[in-house]
């Protein structure tokens, strides 16, 4: 005796559930762009309360977080408070390898007068 089983519940709240996820993180993407956010799968997921692997299997919504993703990276290198952030990294940057080769050079030359010494002792023992 088979009984005919009615998934069609089940699909029907499955199908509710995922456009509802979709909806949610359309909205999040939304929002995250009015707001500057940075986009990425894991910013995503946790904004629109979804996993991360169900953004993956969501083939449309993926692409679109990868696109937003490669936006987002783009204006982030083109912004002036990096451009300044980075030369004065640079100039710190400078001064300490500056400081690190006067050091060095005060080491070397008394270093060579050591073996200047040493190479005096030994010609004078032989």
């Amino acid at each position: 005796m088979s009984h005919d089983r009615n998934t069609q519940g089940l699909k029907e709240n499955a199908l509710k559930k995922k456009n509802e996820a979709i909806k949610r993180t359309e909205l999040a993407i939304k929002q995250m762009l009015k707001e500057k956010a940075t986009i990425n799968f894991k910013t995503v997921a946790e904004k629109a309360n979804v996993s991360t692997a169900w953004l993956y299997r969501e083939e449309s919504i993926a692409n679109q977080i990868k696109k937003h993703r490669v936006e987002s990276k783009s204006k982030c290198a083109n912004t002036s408070t990096l451009k300044n952030t980075s030369e004065s990294s640079k100039d710190a940057l400078i001064a300490t390898l500056k400081a690190r080769v006067k050091e060095l050079e005060i080491d070397n030359l008394e270093q060579k007068k050591t073996i200047e010494m040493l190479y005096g002792k030994l010609h004078d023992s032989t």
